[in-house]
């Protein structure tokens, strides 16, 4: 055959997860974009941003198991598998560090065979022991055709070491259909056993490509969430089977730490809650940013998202866990404070305020103490006069004052005051303190003093 992956019309494919014909088995990395959000908000308010992950091309955190038929008709596919093996699992490993692997085989219930299942390496991180598990394989046995594949990925599925977390993956080849029962095992039951353990099943069918007659490896894959593939050749089954590890349905999801991080300051949602999409492609999601209407004004919040794959953290080919950081800005919108109220005379005395005639007015002695306060701070505080741009200052908070009112004069700032007073100010009209946060919102209020007599 030229393809080493073909698919054959059969009736049982419509229900399968099939792989097309030359799909890519390139390893890339997989990220979360952007890698980091800043944004400026204002107590209250929300932002929107499309968020999208790119899946890896492996599942994450994968715990993968060889089955392999090991009747008298598999020699060269099993070549081809032991051959290429540790090949494949450090490629694995490459894409997901965090991998591990496991061996087992079947044959069937009948003289001819040694055994209907074994497991030859349990669930390991160490490659060369799965290695040779793979190893130990020999064609040999099942003399009639229908094999005992139902007993073995039940067995498999309940007894291999799998790890908890773990995506898992039973990557099963053969060439012959099997038992239905097989030992206690029917095809009802087998899938039962498969998607009690979470386990996923990519089925090859090679050589005489009869896997799938009675539409086991079909139904199997398909209730699992795996692939099936036919038309595998027997020197090319290695390849097969990266396509199928590149090629399985994924969950996606996003999570976020902002809402505990930030004690409910910052808060997110992702629309969708969740998307299945294959292995090694991108999704995007629309994330909400909110900030609460008593996030403390002026703040900077950092939190983080990241992004599950099969319930499993998104991690980078180090094995670290792939974040998007997120620093919001929190604006200050309230205004400072600011007070004019009667203030001492040079001597440090406050002097009494008249009632009579040309003593009227807010404070008819023009001894004014300064006050500005705010939330976050004050930037300046300054007396302006309402008749011209002249702005007398900077001043401190609680700074003495002398103001005198004289339309016509030249407007004056003399500095220092006698006494206690930090100045004494001449303006043409009213004057006006202004106050001015560091997020230059302004305050600004009068200080009324009368007009000099006549």
């Amino acid at each position: 055959m030229n393809d080493p992956i073909r698919r054959w019309a059969q009736p049982c494919l419509i229900a399968a997860a099939l792989l097309v014909p030359g799909a890519t088995t390139t390893m890339f990395a997989q990220a979360l974009d952007p890698a980091s959000v800043e944004a400026t908000l204002k107590p209250g308010d929300s932002f929107d941003l499309t968020k999208t992950v790119h899946t890896p091309p492996i599942p994450p955190r994968p715990d993968i198991c060889f089955l392999a038929d090991t009747t008298g008709s598999m020699g060269s596919a099993i070549a081809n598998v032991k051959a290429n093996a540790t090949t494949i699992m450090n490629m694995v490993r490459a894409s997901q560090p965090d991998s591990q692997f496991c061996a087992a085989e079947y044959k069937d219930f009948e003289s001819s065979s040694p055994f209907a299942y074994r497991l030859n390496q349990d669930v390991s991180a160490t490659v060369a022991d799965v290695q040779a598990g793979i190893g130990g394989w020999s064609a040999g046995g099942g003399g009639d055709e229908p094999e005992a594949q139902l007993n073995a990925l039940t067995s498999l599925a309940a007894g291999a070491s799998w790890r908890t977390g773990s995506t898992r993956i039973i990557v099963w080849f053969g060439d012959a259909p099997g038992h239905d029962p097989s030992g206690s095992a029917t095809l009802s039951s087998t899938i039962t056993a498969l998607q009690t353990a979470g386990i996923k099943v990519i089925a090859l069918s090679v050589g005489a490509d009869r896997l799938d007659v009675t539409c086991q490896a079909t139904a199997i894959a398909s209730a699992t969430g795996g692939v099936f593939m036919s038309g595998i050749d027997t020197n090319a089954v290695t390849t097969a089977i990266l396509a199928g590890l590149t090629n399985l349905p994924v969950t996606v999801s996003m999570t976020s730490d902002c809402a505990t991080s930030t004690a409910g300051a910052i808060t997110t949602t992702f629309v969708p809650a969740s998307q299945t999409t294959t292995s090694g492609t991108s999704v995007a999601f629309t994330e909400s940013i909110h900030v609460s209407a008593g996030a403390v004004q002026g703040s900077t919040y950092t939190c983080k998202d990241s992004a599950l794959v099969n319930g499993i953290p998104l991690t980078d080919a180090t094995g670290a866990v792939v974040y998007e950081v997120k620093t919001i800005h929190v604006s200050d919108v309230t205004g400072p404070s600011a007070r004019c109220v009667q203030g001492v005379n040079p001597s440090g005395h406050i002097p009494p305020a008249g009632t009579g005639t040309g003593k009227s007015g807010q404070n008819p002695d023009g001894f004014y103490q300064l006050l500005g306060s705010d939330n976050v701070g004050v930037k300046s505080i300054v007396v302006c006069d309402s008749a011209s741009v002249f702005c007398s200052g900077p001043f401190l908070n609680g700074d003495y004052v002398k103001i005198v009112q004289a339309a016509g004069a030249m407007p004056s700032d003399s500095r220092p005051g006698p006494g206690v007073l930090a100045s004494s100010i001449k303006l043409n009209g009213d004057a006006l303190l202004k106050v001015t946060d560091t997020s230059n919102n302004v305050t600004t209020v009068q200080c009324l003093v009368p007009a000099p007599p006549k």
